[in-house]
């Protein structure tokens, strides 16, 4: 999916013998938040609700410009986002704005993304503008995160490729597809399997296209002086990506055959967590 999902505030609540897709990729993407000290959770959960709010407002058609103010659920944005008096409180709120422009132009079943350039202006102004939201940042990382965001804007798509297929969602690029000899049809449908041209899209996506968002995200994995937080959050990205390129590399890019074993691996690892947090509380 586009922005969803990157939220763990509801992890534990949500969490029961058997874990939901949400609640899964709460936990592949952020259960590191509960490992982090009470103060600076605190403050990385008020963003992750804002954003999960967020969310969930433009999956249910309900995203509007009022929605800046959180309609319906009387709490203004700037209150969930924990930035009144953050010295960095102008540079939020443009994120934000920016975050709930791109979910109102991208969240929809019937997108369709005609060049390369069009896809990664999709990542910067989706999760590029949602990683500009996290705590900790100071002025020159704020920018250099943006660049970070759109790699695991990437990753994520890639992850969820089944899934979106499935919903008749494609992020790819119509010019993309074309140079593979694909359409957009094979790709929500099931012909791709037979297709010589998903695996030369699969080798552009990853070898060549790839790269380039790598260039992108340099200047924030050059940030020698983060916040413990934000280096925690970097290295769990890191790791992730590694995983999700490792085992679409073992499978030969099968995306359905990816998706069993990717997520039979993470709830491996979340319902033991998930039984330990009910069991603490």
């Amino acid at each position: 999916m586009t922005g969803a999902a990157w939220a763990a505030s509801n992890f534990a609540s949500s969490t029961h013998a058997s874990l939901g897709d949400d609640a899964l990729k709460d936990f592949d993407n952020a259960a590191w938040v509960a490992d982090l000290p009470g103060p600076v959770g605190r403050r990385w959960v008020e963003r992750i609700r804002a954003i999960r709010l967020a969310d969930r407002l433009s999956e249910e058609k309900e995203l509007r410009p009022r929605s800046l103010r959180s309609a319906g659920h009387g709490l203004p944005a700037l209150e969930i986002l924990g930035a009144q008096d953050d010295e960095g409180a102008a540079a939020v709120r443009a994120a934000w704005a920016r975050y709930l422009a791109a979910l109102r132009a991208y969240q929809r079943r019937d997108l369709r993304v005609a060049t390369l350039a069009d896809h990664r202006t999709m990542l910067e102004r989706l999760s590029g503008s949602l990683f500009q939201l996290f705590p900790f940042l100071l002025p020159r990382q704020r920018e250099a995160i943006r660049g970070f965001g759109a790699l695991d804007q990437f990753f994520n798509n890639l992850r969820d490729l089944a899934e979106d297929a499935a919903h008749g969602i494609c992020y790819f690029p119509e010019d993309a597809l074309a140079r593979a000899g694909l359409r957009r049809e094979q790709v929500t449908g099931d012909g791709w399997r037979a297709a010589p041209g998903w695996r030369k899209l699969m080798r552009h996506w990853i070898g060549e296209y790839l790269p380039g968002l790598e260039r992108g995200a340099a200047r924030f994995d050059a940030c020698g002086d983060l916040h413990p937080s934000l280096e925690r959050m970097r290295r769990e990205c890191r790791s992730r990506y590694a995983r999700i390129l490792h085992l679409y590399r073992a499978v030969d890019f099968d995306f359905q055959l990816f998706a069993g074993e990717y997520w039979r691996e993470v709830r491996s690892r979340a319902e033991p967590a998930g039984a330990a947090v009910t069991r603490a509380g």
